[in-house]
């Protein structure tokens, strides 16, 4: 029983980690405030808050919003909350391993220039992009916590090698050429420290690269397959729904329906 609570325990912190690694990489890229709560409302973490930001959060009970706001409806992943015209709140869920139970609130963001509060501007048009950038920064973020905490150097090693260039022509040879082992003996040491198979892992990468340039609207099948590193639409459409058991399309039409 306390080994189970000890791995339980270790689980939820690498959990709030992967976290608040995807929240600060967010900031970093976009300067918008960022906030994860979970479903209890209790606040996970949180970056870009100053004393204005986090009183415009509380006195418009955002945080309330969240937790009231049903997700469940595959149109209703993310909602912009507007305020007076001013200044907007999104509330976004993503149905992902690591955060099914966590919900991101973005915000304050404005359609306006130089807000006299100095709110950072963020037109509406563009939160899907940038709800895509969060999901690929925190599968970057679940993909580095998971492999760096479990395997060898070699493996870790091999694994950046892949999420790098994972949308190029990349083989086991290369991989194995890079390590400066023996393809026999590095395909012995991936199969007994993962399982699995350079190809299998390889897709598993593409796919979940993939997932976030479906997000984008105005994007087909065939240039989200071509952008993931395969060579066509059909292998990537067999692929996907392998590993997600639904097809791109249909995974497209769960955030857009």
């Amino acid at each position: 029983m306390l080994l189970l609570l000890y791995l339980f325990e270790m689980g939820e912190k690498m959990n709030e980690s992967m976290i608040n690694n995807t929240l600060e990489n967010f900031f970093i890229c976009t300067n918008l405030p960022i906030l994860a709560l979970s479903k209890k409302g209790n606040i996970i973490g949180s970056f870009g808050y100053n004393t204005i930001f986090q009183q415009l959060l509380d006195d418009n009970k955002v945080t309330d919003l969240a937790l009231e706001y049903d997700f469940s409806s595959k149109s209703h992943r993310y909602s912009i909350q507007s305020y007076k015209g001013e200044f907007h709140f999104t509330l976004c869920y993503i149905d992902s391993i690591r955060s099914k139970n966590c919900i991101y609130i973005l915000g304050p963001h404005s359609c306006g220039t130089n807000h006299a509060l100095g709110i950072v501007h963020k037109p509406k048009c563009l939160i899907p992009n940038l709800l895509s950038l969060l999901y690929e920064l925190e599968q970057t973020s679940l993909s580095c916590s998971h492999y760096h905490c479990q395997h060898s150097y070699h493996i870790k090693k091999a694994i950046d090698c892949m999420h790098a260039r994972y949308d190029e022509d990349i083989s086991l040879d290369d991989v194995a050429t890079y390590l400066d082992l023996s393809k026999s003996y590095f395909c012995t040491l991936l199969k007994r420290e993962t399982g699995k198979t350079f190809t299998s892992i390889l897709n598993e990468i593409r796919i979940e690269k993939s997932k976030s340039l479906l997000l984008e609207d105005h994007t087909s099948i065939l240039d989200v397959a071509l952008a993931s590193g395969f060579n066509n639409q059909n292998y990537y459409n067999i692929t996907f729904k392998k590993l997600s058991g639904m097809t791109p399309l249909e995974y497209k039409k769960k955030y857009f329906s």
